[in-house]
């Protein structure tokens, strides 16, 4: 390799992979035959890395096509700019022609850059092999596209000396707003800005997007002292979930947060002026994020819109050296700009600066395992009687599940999967095994040649999905040894009459059955449904891993209705029915059952607002026609005009019935009828950040109250929604969580969003619960930031409004920095 920094350092594997996949050592070898013989195990496996000199994903054949779009077997998914259009690579000839052309790229219908094909009709990866590309101006992207760099070796971008531009990259697709830039990646780069002018503005990549965006093992190069040059911008804000493993180097300011919330993982800072300069974030976790050499290494001291536009910002299991202040804030205390700082480690010639506010030092040295430091509202471990109490900087005692944790008390991380390690042999193509025919083209039924594919290769050969629309009619199971390799978000939907019973409901997908442990992994799918499916459970998770994260799921998103592959477009809306008992699309999202253990990163389960959807056959905008996901907008419409309401109704959302660890980061789920994210009868949970939001056309006004239409209810875990009277329609709305009869939660930055009420716009009290608790039944709760926008009751606790929004106001409009009552003993 040609520098060592952490996302790719050590092995030619991505560090994540490693740790969690026990074929790498001969210990873990013998503890598989151990397994295997004492319980159910994954069988003998023969992937084990080879370390070859090519990427596998240069040489494995890419035969993916666009069944949605006009001619869509001649689209071009992979696109290798030196094979195909003539990039150099070498530092010296300008590429940006080349990488742009290899962007645009489409068929005979129309190229990328014409926004005809929405957002699901233009699936695109851009690949760079190793080398050094040179631009001169910059480079623009649009929704359905990842860059992708060779991870053996990451290609660098590199701005020439006499680069022009304000921006490197702009990766917001302009066609777009920021909030429906969905589905845009860039991973396995280095972006070079160090023959650039250090004291003339430059920002290396704008990153206005939203949710299913992933931005992963990237490093940010800049001129060390430099006073213009910004690694990370998103000017037009956004709505994102998370951005993981990446490494900045020099600049006046690594990254600016300008979004409405965010999950930061594992991110570096080397002599960044300013680390992160928040601007605008209503709630935001930096977990496992270091500063070295820094001025500053997070300033929340300046949001751009006033104090008002700041919530709770988390910084847990984080390093510092060297660097003046860890966080500079602004003096104001309470729930504007609150701060948390857990198990926190700071060098000498940072421990007499930690936290500090309008000059002042307010927090001085490390913040100790099993201790947070908490600066805004906090709910003390004394319960309702104590209030609110604005803390100025308020030290508690906390406690993680051992089995979340690694042995210096950090959460367990692991970064996406490469599998950088693997020869190409190792790999096998659905679409090219000959006596298993599979289609992809979101009309042959995929099921049988599938699972035999499934079956035939789990632990023998990694299994590659190129991008396509596979149609499966019954449940795909997924045995111990499944690793799975999605490209540009390849989708499996659900069709046909075993997914139509809701009292019966059964899985799409089933990774293992209970008891089962090995290793089960996906990475860059999509699982949604092809029709009206009220008895599908998209995903249902039972196995467990010998050790964490062997069993994951990393950019791999779930989505019903709202696009051109669903029929739920043709069979719901304003022109067809308003009524959502008519537009049950599926029973459940995903479902993590109490054998499961689980490692989840950069996962949205979504539903739609309602923007006009396109006629695929001629393109056209059908006004008159209804989107139908349980996301919040049609990504093949036209435009961003909202005309038409959407009145989908998925049952659930998430439910977590696991008692072995599993962990939870950059989780979003949304639109879902009872409720967004259910931990039932659970242990050792971890999540690091959700955001959702509750269905729109449901509260006041609405034609269906929760539990309907999703009654009578067929899970003991389905929330009744008894505490409400029957025709209270603000309380009879999805939840954002409910907690019942679990343990050891080890919860983090929850933005809760309320919008609308039966489609129609709604200020203050729009939904009356966002987080309902059992009381004393669920003890172990550890939870640090919680946002609401228009919710009354931010935490019910056994029946009581414990938190309101009315006394925490702050962030988007209401916020709370520390939830301890239940802790428990």
């Amino acid at each position: 390799m040609r520098f060592s920094w952490p996302l790719t350092a050590c092995v030619l594997l991505n560090p994540g992979l490693a740790s969690a996949t026990p074929e790498f050592s001969a210990l873990g070898a013998l503890l598989d035959l151990i397994s295997s013989v004492l319980e159910k195990s994954s069988p003998a496996t023969s992937l084990t890395p080879t370390n070859p000199s090519t990427y596998w994903y240069e040489s494995i054949s890419h035969n993916g096509i666009s069944p949605v779009a006009p001619n869509g077997t001649t689209w071009p998914v992979f696109r290798d700019v030196k094979a195909t259009y003539g990039a150099w690579g070498d530092g010296e000839h300008d590429d940006t022609e080349a990488l742009q052309n290899a962007i645009n790229a489409g068929n005979s219908y129309a190229n990328r850059s014409s926004n005809s094909l929405g957002t699901t009709g233009q699936p695109a990866v851009v690949y760079l092999p190793k080398g050094e590309y040179l631009v001169e101006s910059p480079i623009q992207f649009f929704v359905g596209m990842i860059l992708m760099g060779d991870p053996t070796d990451p290609p660098t971008i590199k701005a020439s000396a006499n680069f022009s531009g304000d921006y490197m990259i702009y990766a917001k697709d302009p066609s777009q707003d920021s909030t429906t830039n969905f589905f845009v990646g860039m991973k396995n780069v280095v972006i070079d800005s160090q023959a650039f002018d250090k004291d003339k503005n430059l920002t290396l990549v704008d990153w206005s997007v939203s949710q299913a965006c992933q931005l992963a093992n990237v490093r940010f190069d800049m001129p060390y002292d430099s006073t213009g040059h910004v690694g990370i911008d998103m000017p037009q804000g956004g709505s994102a979930l998370i951005m993981e493993d990446l490494y900045f180097h020099g600049g006046r300011t690594g990254l600016i947060l300008n979004n409405q919330q965010y999950h930061l993982k594992g991110l570096t800072f080397d002599g960044c002026t300013t680390g992160i300069l928040v601007q605008h974030l209503f709630m935001g976790h930096c977990q496992a994020c270091s500063f070295s050499l820094c001025g500053i290494g997070v300033d929340t001291s300046s949001p751009t819109s006033g104090v008002e536009s700041l919530g709770t910002f988390i910084l847990t299991d984080a390093i510092a050296d060297n660097t003046g202040a860890l966080v500079n804030t602004a003096a104001t205390n309470g729930s504007f700009g609150s701060l948390v700082l857990e198990n926190v480690r700071v060098d000498e010639a940072t421990v007499s600066s930690t936290v500090t506010a309008d000059g002042e030092v307010v927090l001085k040295g490390s913040v100790a395992q099993d201790h947070a430091w908490v600066r805004g509202n906090s709910y003390s471990p004394s319960g309702p009687g104590s209030g609110v109490l604005r803390v100025p900087g308020t030290m508690y005692q906390t406690k993680r599940s051992a089995s979340l944790v690694d042995d210096a008390g950090s959460f367990h991380r692991f970064a996406p999967p490469t599998y950088a390690g693997y020869d190409v042999s190792q790999f096998v193509n659905v679409k090219d095994v000959a006596d298993h025919p599979v289609a992809g083209d979101g009309k042959a039924d995929d099921t049988a040649g599938l699972q035999a594919i499934i079956d035939r290769y789990a632990g023998d050969k990694i299994v590659f999905f190129p991008y396509g629309i596979y149609l499966v009619t019954d449940t795909l199971k997924f045995p111990p040894g499944s690793r799975v390799f999605g490209e540009a978000w390849a989708a499996i939907s659900a069709t046909g009459d075993r997914f139509i019973n809701a009292g019966e409901p059964i899985p799409m997908i089933k990774v293992g059955e209970p008891g089962d442990v090995g290793v089960a992994q996906f990475s860059d799918l999509l699982f949604t449904v092809e029709d009206v499916l009220p008895g599908c459970t998209l995903l249902e998770v039972n196995m467990a891993g010998t050790h964490p994260g062997d069993v994951g799921f990393w950019n791999t998103h779930f989505r019903v209705g709202g696009a051109a592959d669903s029929q739920t477009q043709k069979k719901c809306g304003a022109g067809v029915t308003t009524d959502p008992g008519d537009c049950k699309a599926a029973f459940m999202m995903a479902h993590f059952t109490d054998s499961s253990s689980s490692y989840v990163d950069n996962m949205w389960g979504e539903h739609p607002l309602p923007f006009p959807s396109v006629n695929v056959a001629n393109m056209e905008c059908l006004t008159d026609k209804q989107p139908a996901w349980t996301a919040d907008h049609d990504l093949d419409g036209s435009g961003n005009n909202a005309t038409n309401p959407q009145y989908v109704s998925v049952g659930r959302g998430v439910l977590i019935e696991s008692t072995k660890p599993s962990w939870f980061v950059g989780l979003g789920s949304e639109h879902n009828t009872l409720y967004e994210v259910n931990i039932h009868d659970a242990s050792n949970v971890f999540i690091g950040f959700q955001q959702s939001e509750t269905p729109y056309w449901q509260g006041t006004n609405s034609t269906q109250l929760a539990p309907a239409p999703w009654a009578p209810l067929a899970l003991p875990s389905d929330p009744d929604f008894s505490w409400c009277a029957g025709d209270e329609a603000q309380c009879r709305m999805s939840l954002y969580q409910t907690i019942t009869k679990s343990t050891n939660l080890s919860l983090y930055a929850g933005g809760f969003w309320t919008f609308f009420n039966a489609n129609e716009a709604c200020e203050d009290a729009c939904q009356d619960d966002a987080v309902r608790i059992d009381g004393d039944a669920s003890t172990g709760v550890y939870y640090f930031g919680i946002g609401v926008n228009n919710v009354r009751n931010m935490v019910v606790r056994a029946g009581e409004a414990l938190v309101e929004a009315v006394d925490n106001e702050g962030g988007w409009k209401a916020n709370v920095a520390a939830y301890l009552a239940n802790i428990g003993s």
